[in-house]
């Protein structure tokens, strides 16, 4: 592979800039600023923000306007990203008063959060090196041994076992450990902090996705006793509110610390108090499903990646995943939700369709089950399944090291006319991002080459969630299993 540009991106329909170099012109003269002054409170260079004031660059990111606006102490209305405008303001409070600490409370931690969102990927690979080199899987992801297995494992073999009296946890994220990492709030009557992370989310950075599901919490793994038995996972209930609470506050304190120096234990006084990672018993723990899906073709196999939007999903946005990946919970509300869902497999189908062929979330509000043997695109998946040309495999468990978030490493290996015939109309875009190619000429499925340079590219070079690049790297180690009779090329 050469050039810069390999991997392509197609553009997301997102709200337009209208006005936004008159707004920053506007906002410069109301407070005496110069460009440079401007340049510099937000982390621009001079020529960036001359360009977009003069209209000679547009700025489209939703990521980037919200950064604007959060810095300039503005509204997402004042920036495009709905009605609204400068003018509707509210003068600044005067300093030093009550409602100013607050607002200066507020304006940091959407700092932390937003050097968050814009460094996942570094911030992971050094809160791994907090740990063991024992527990460290790849870049980013911890495993404690014998939560991968040596050889891949078929999705159905994996043994579920369901804990209906599971203990509550002891860590909630509301410990005191955690202030720092939740803003103030309030009126500058009796200042007080925001309880729950995701409630400072909700009212100061929420994202497009963010709604409190019910959700399969994760107890136990557990490592087969004897050969050739199958490993088992342990689950009760939780709620995907409850994992954000402690998930997020350990990312933002890690965000927080390496903003303020350098990342140690000292400054994570949250990280030291959940102790053990593995403790799944203490916090609580809610896996997500990251399948690596693979086009398998004569002479070549393909892959579908995915490009997180940082606006639109609570976790790993602005980041390349493997796509499909989701939480594992419940398509509904009810008993028989439940007792039908409590399946990886079909948690997996549920992701490809919302993902792969741009079908209605199964959100978990549902009152109607789905019928996985006759629903489409569920009874297609499941033929195929049964036909031997669709093969889904788990490679075991780990940690993300920046949110201690669990994640469940599968493959789903897909003949080429099965995959071309399931996923005929695959979407560019969905709710969560973009699919990635390699091109703006190449169709979707095409994807990129599973190859050891288009690997190593993505794992050393990109911005790779740590359980995309886990999923890749097993998947390459274990591609004569998975991909039997491939001849598999080092290179391109």
């Amino acid at each position: 592979m050469t050039g810069q540009t390999w991997l392509w991106t197609p553009p997301r329909p997102t709200p337009t800039s209208v006005g936004i170099g008159s707004l920053l012109r506007a906002y410069r003269q109301a407070h005496g600023l110069t460009q440079q002054q401007l340049a510099d409170l937000l982390g621009f260079d001079q020529s960036y923000v001359s360009k977009v004031e003069s209209g000679r660059r547009a700025i489209h990111d939703i990521s980037t306007l919200r950064h604007i606006a959060r810095n300039l102490g503005l509204s997402p209305e004042d920036v495009g990203l709905a009605p609204g405008g400068l003018a509707d303001r509210r003068r600044e409070p005067p300093r030093g008063s009550a409602v100013e600490k607050v607002a200066g409370s507020q304006r940091a931690w959407r700092l932390t959060r937003d050097h968050l969102n814009h460094h996942r990927i570094s911030l992971a690979r050094a809160a791994a090196r907090l740990y063991p080199e024992t527990y460290r899987l790849g870049n980013g992801l911890l495993a404690r041994p014998g939560w991968v297995w040596d050889t891949p494992v078929d999705i159905n073999d994996i043994g579920l076992r369901w804990e209906e009296s599971a203990a509550e946890a002891a860590i909630s994220g509301s410990e005191p450990e955690a202030d720092a990492t939740r803003p103030l709030v309030g009126d500058g009557g009796a200042q007080s902090r925001y309880q729950r992370y995701t409630r400072a989310m909700r009212d100061l950075d929420r994202p497009t996705l963010f709604e409190n599901r019910l959700s399969f919490r994760l107890l136990d793994v557990t490592e087969a006793e004897t050969e050739g038995a199958a490993p088992t996972l342990t689950f009760g209930h939780t709620t995907y509110f409850d994992a954000v609470d402690v998930c997020e506050t350990v990312a933002h304190e890690t965000a927080a610390a390496m903003m303020g120096g350098e990342l140690a234990w000292p400054a994570l006084p949250f990280r030291r108090r959940i102790g053990d990672p593995f403790d799944l018993a203490g916090r609580v723990a809610l896996p997500s499903i990251n399948t690596l899906t693979i086009r398998l073709d004569r002479g070549s196999a393909s892959f579908v990646l995915h490009r997180r939007s940082a606006g639109s999903v609570a976790t790993a946005g602005g980041v390349y995943h493997v796509l499909p990946a989701g939480v594992f919970q419940p398509s509904g509300i009810t008993p028989f939700h439940h007792d039908a869902d409590f399946d990886l497999w079909r948690n997996v189908m549920r992701e490809l369709s919302e993902e792969l062929l741009g079908n209605a979330e199964h959100d978990g509000s549902s009152s109607r089950p789905i019928d996985y043997d006759a629903d489409e695109p569920f009874r297609s998946f499941e033929q195929a399944r049964r036909a031997g040309t669709l093969r889904v495999f788990c490679f075991g468990m780990g940690l993300d090291a920046l949110t201690l978030f669990g994640e469940i490493l599968t493959v789903l290996v897909v003949e080429a006319d099965t995959f071309d015939s399931l996923f005929a109309d695959m979407v560019r875009t969905n709710a969560e991002g973009s699919v990635v190619s390699t091109g703006p000429g190449r169709q979707a499925h095409e994807g990129i080459p599973f190859t050891q340079a288009s690997l190593r590219r993505l794992v050393d070079t990109e911005p790779l969630a740590p359980s995309a690049a886990a999923c890749l790297e097993l998947a390459w180690r274990h591609r004569e299993t998975l991909l039997p009779g491939l001849r598999m090329r080092a290179a391109v």
